[in-house]
C-alpha cells in the first residue's frame, strides 16, 4: 500500500482525533492519569479538532497521512515567532516504525519552510524515551527536563529544536524543494 500524505479538513476532525486517542492511550499510560485516558481524553480532544479544523488557520499545517484509505497518522505545526512548532504527531499504534512519522514531519517541515521558518521544535514527555530518541535520530537537539503541563496533569518534558529546519527535512529523507 501507499502512503499518501494531504491536508487535513474539517471533515477529517474525527479521524484526527481517534488517532490522537488512541496514540495516547497506547503511549501514556503510567505518564498521564489512566482515568483521564480513559474517560476525559477523546471528548477534550475531540472539541480541540473540531475547533482547530473547522477554519483553515495560515499559521496552522495538518496533514493527515492516509494508508490504504485509512488514516494511519498525522502531524500538527504552528508557526511562531519564523519558527516551526510541532504540536502534535501520532501515528495509529501498530504501524509505527514504518516510516509514517518520518514523512509527516518531513512534508510538514517543508510547507514550514516554504511559510519562513527556519527552525523546528517540539516538546516530549520526559518519560517518552522512544520518541526522544526517535526524535534524535532525526537531529534533535535535547533539552535538559523542565516542567510541564498537559490536560491539567503536570508531567515533566524535555525540548526537542532542529536550529536548521533543512536538518529535520534532511533527515526524513525528503528534498526541500
Amino acid at each position: 500500500m501507499r502512503l499518501r500524505l494531504r491536508t487535513a479538513r474539517a471533515g477529517d476532525a474525527p479521524e484526527v482525533t481517534a488517532l490522537q486517542v488512541a496514540s495516547w492511550r497506547n503511549a501514556f499510560r503510567g505518564i498521564l492519569d489512566d482515568a483521564f485516558l480513559d474517560e476525559a481524553l477523546e471528548p477534550a480532544v475531540a472539541a480541540h479538532w473540531q475547533a482547530q479544523l473547522a477554519t483553515p488557520q495560515r499559521a496552522l499545517v495538518v496533514v493527515l497521512a492516509m494508508l490504504g484509505g485509512e488514516a494511519a497518522g498525522f502531524v500538527a505545526v504552528l508557526r511562531r515567532d519564523g519558527s516551526a512548532h510541532i504540536d502534535n504527531l501520532h501515528v495509529r499504534p501498530g504501524l509505527r516504525r514504518a516510516g509514517i512519522g518520518r514523512a509527516l514531519l518531513g512534508f510538514a517541515a517543508r510547507r514550514m519552510l516554504h511559510r519562513g521558518c527556519r527552525a523546528a521544535d517540539l516538546l516530549v514527555f520526559a518519560q517518552n524515551t522512544g520518541a526522544i530518541g526517535f526524535y534524535t535520530a532525526l537531529g534533535a537537539v535535547v533539552g535538559p527536563e523542565e516542567a510541564g503541563e498537559t490536560f491539567g496533569q503536570r508531567v515533566p518534558q524535555r525540548r526537542c529544536a532542529w536550529p536548521d529546519i533543512g536538518t529535520l527535512i534532511a533527515a526524513s529523507g525528503t528534498k526541500a524543494s
